[in-house]
This record gives C-alpha cells, structure tokens and sequence, in this order.
C-alpha cells in the first residue's frame, strides 16, 4: 500500500512540474512590442514573405514618419538567404523624396532563464549608404580575392560600417556575416549579388 502511494504521488509531483514548466515557457515566449532588440515571435518559421509583412510598419513609423495626410510608397522584397537569417528590402516614397534598402535580420535567442526566443529587427540604409555598403563588401572581397582563395574557411577579413560589422570568408562561394544589435546573420554570396544587382536596377526607376 505504501508502495502505490508513493507511486501515485511522484507520478502527481512529476506531471505537475512538467504543467508548471510548459506554462513558464509559455508565457515567457509571448511576442512583445514590436521594433524592440531581440524581439520573439511565436512561429519558428521566417521568410522574405514575413519579413515584408513586418518591415511594412518599421518603414512607415521608423523611417518614413507618421503622417495625418495619406503617404504612398513602396517596398519589395529582393532576396534572403537559404537560412533566412537575412533578407534585403528595397523601398521607395516619391512624395517624400526616400528611398533606400532595409536588412531584415533574423535569429535565435535565449534569455536570462534559458528560454529560446525567435527574433527579428530592421536597419534601415537610405539610397547613398546602401549603394556605399554594398559597393564596400564587393570591393572588399574582390582586392582580397586571392588571401580568401588561398586558404578557405580560415583566412578571413573584417571590417565595419556605420554599426554593423562584417566578416568574410571563403568556403564554397564566399560567406558574409553581418553582426548588428546581437544578430549574427550570414549572407551567401549568391543572396548578395542578387540584393546589389536589383537594388542597382530599381532604385533609380
């Protein structure tokens, strides 16, 4: 008899710890404001898809300005990586004379109770800086083609621009990992070159 109650009783302390612990999680991994460092989202999936539907409301109160007057722009989704941890936006509103390229950066997190967070932000690169930025890593990579080529993986170069700082390297193509408010996001070269060559294309349209 004592046995079965023993029994039953870690079988309640068990199920009852596990209630507990779920509901932590729960509610520690609920969305918060919207625009903050580290920000969770509840799906684990990311995409250039969400990552318009969410950039939408960065540009227009980050970037843009609230306005009583309707204000048209536009913004289109140019590439994002196999991993999705990056994906470029090119923006454009006539009537306010902006245009420019957002990086929408997404990753992994955990706070300080070791719950895992899904997280995103925006940067936002007005025209100038964004034609800067990317003329920058090309030339970086292209005047130290053969140091990169020489030794893959392990010979590397770094360098900074405005708050971010890159890192690049060679494995199949060349890798760049772009560091900004806590994200580690890698671009592959093919997503890059994609962003540089429809941003040239389209921002003077």
């Amino acid at each position: 008899m004592k046995t079965i109650t023993l029994f039953i009783l870690l079988i309640s302390t068990i199920l009852f710890s596990q209630e507990k612990t779920n509901e932590a999680v729960y509610l520690q991994t609920s969305p918060v404001i919207y625009n903050m460092p580290n920000i969770s989202y509840k799906t684990k999936e990311w995409s250039a898809r969400k990552a318009l539907f969410r950039s939408k409301e960065f540009l227009f109160k980050q970037v843009l300005g609230v306005t009583k007057d309707p204000i048209k722009f536009n913004i289109t989704p140019l590439a994002s990586t196999k991993s999705d941890e990056l994906t470029t936006l090119i923006y454009k509103c006539e009537e306010l004379n902006k245009n420019g390229l957002i990086l929408g950066f997404y990753g992994h997190y955990w706070n300080e109770n070791g719950v895992s967070y899904n997280g995103y932000g925006f940067k936002n690169l007005e025209k100038e800086d964004a034609i800067k930025f990317l003329n920058k890593i090309e030339k970086a990579i292209e005047d130290n083609k053969k140091f990169l080529q020489s030794d893959h993986d392990n010979n590397n170069i770094y360098f900074e621009f405005d708050d971010m700082q890159i890192l690049i390297y060679k494995e199949v193509g060349y890798s760049i990992r772009l560091f900004w408010n806590g994200f580690d996001s890698s671009w592959d070269n093919t997503s890059f070159n994609k962003t540089k060559s429809r941003f040239e294309f389209n921002v003077d349209k």
